[in-house]
């Protein structure tokens, strides 16, 4: 078999038929077979957006036709964020391409990691070259490499576009995300119609679920033990996981984030306390998160946790409580009763199992209350998940297997009228 690199195959978007050839069936015929590959640069910037791609990334490298090639940025590659990178390459990824953008705790200093980060990716993409660029959900870091791949004519792959997250600037940075890709791979059909709404032509939208739910349904638990050595304490029914971020569209972004330590105060019960993502006001709401658990012998704040220990936590801890999107995209999966606290992720769809509150303290006691009554906790383990059922990662793959030629891709149509909007999208993928 001859491997090769090749362009963007040329492709129909209006024929749904299958359009990948299996070489290990032409090889048993005894025909020679040449498979071209498709150059896909995947970024990861953090632990968060590594555990939607964890599975993915593998089942890109297991098609014939794609290769993978991973470039870290921001928190992934920092050491002050745990340097995430670490355990992607300890599951034996190779990650060529290291983009360091991060420094400083001010919006200012987001601003200025972006730049950085995009003369990083321009300056990576002229050296690889690769045929797709996949850019995941909304972090200000992926604003970078989509526009330097917009601008070098490197069509976009955009992986949870359609979402919303009303209260912080993820929010808009994933609209203008959906606006430069070419293809968007979705998790509900609510976000699919929302992307049509925005003038996206149906062939390009494909509903596929959360990739993060992948590792859940495919990869078994990594056990008590492994999950006591990575938190350094145990986690079982009695602990409560506290992931909670700054608000970036608030005058003071750590103010929500506060209200829910002031809640927990006197609350006598195990706590793991995950870090902070690398936004502005992360490092001040990361020192109020440590003077908590400084203050108490049974309470842990945590770096990073690798994908299979976040969740091998979620299935054995008590309620998981903070403002993250875990709590509303994974938890149900795991049947575990979430506190969504605050406005961060207002506008995304949840599942049964997550109680929504302001960012009161009074308020958070009494969810919490219900969240570990025992009839919520059985409620919650039958609750159903709207973000797909862990089979993502295979739809992605041939959905980038699948793709039409550069030109189709990147001349998109002028966005129209509201009027001449269908709620239609790609059906081979999930549908309804």
């Amino acid at each position: 078999m001859v491997v090769g690199h090749r362009p963007l195959a040329r492709y129909n978007p209006s024929d749904n038929s299958a359009h990948v050839a299996c070489a290990d069936s032409c090889l048993l015929m005894g025909v020679s077979s040449q498979v071209m590959t498709l150059r896909v640069a995947v970024v990861t910037s953090s632990r968060a957006d590594w555990s939607h791609l964890r599975r993915p990334v593998a089942a890109f490298h297991a098609h014939p036709e794609l290769d993978p090639i991973l470039v870290a940025t921001a928190a992934m590659v920092d050491h002050e964020y745990g340097a995430a990178i670490a355990e992607v390459e300890g599951e034996g990824f190779e990650v060529p391409h290291r983009i360091p953008c991060l420094g400083g705790d001010r919006d200012v200093d987001m601003a200025a990691s972006g730049g950085r980060a995009q003369l990083g990716f321009a300056q990576c993409f002229a050296k690889m070259r690769p045929d797709v660029a996949l850019v995941t959900a909304d972090r200000f870091e992926m604003l970078a490499p989509a526009i330097a791949a917009m601008t070098m004519r490197i069509p976009i792959a955009h992986v949870e576009g359609g979402e919303a997250s009303l209260g912080v600037i993820d929010h808009a940075i994933r609209n203008a995300l959906t606006q430069l890709a070419s293809i968007h791979m979705v998790t509900t059909t609510k976000a699919a119609h929302r992307l049509r709404r925005m003038g996206e032509e149906p062939w390009r939208i494909h509903k596929v679920g959360a990739a993060s739910l992948d590792t859940f349904v495919h990869d078994p638990d990594v056990g008590d033990e492994a999950v006591f050595q990575a938190v350094g304490q145990p986690v079982d029914a009695s602990t409560i996981l506290v992931a909670v971020h700054p608000v970036t569209l608030d005058e003071d972004p750590i103010a929500q984030g506060r209200a829910v330590f002031t809640a927990l105060e006197n609350i006598d019960a195990p706590m793991v306390v995950c870090f902070p993502n690398a936004d502005a006001g992360g490092r001040a709401l990361r020192e109020v998160g440590a003077s908590f658990c400084a203050e108490r012998p049974n309470a842990t704040q945590v770096v990073n946790l690798p994908p299979r220990i976040w969740w091998g936590c979620l299935r054995r801890a008590s309620v998981l409580v903070g403002n993250s999107s875990s709590g509303v995209m994974e938890s149900t999966t795991a049947g575990l009763p979430a506190i969504d606290i605050g406005d961060r992720q207002e506008g995304r769809e949840r599942g049964a199992n997550v109680l929504s509150v302001p960012a009161d303290p009074s308020a958070i006691r009494t969810a919490l209350s219900t969240a570990q009554s025992d009839s919520f906790r059985a409620f919650s383990k039958e609750a159903k998940s709207l973000y797909g059922d862990g089979t993502a990662a295979m739809k992605m793959a041939q959905i980038l297997a699948d793709l039409p030629d550069r030109n189709t891709l990147l001349k998109k149509p002028v966005i129209p009228l509201l009027d001449e909007v269908g709620d239609v999208f790609n059906p081979t993928v999930g549908g309804d």
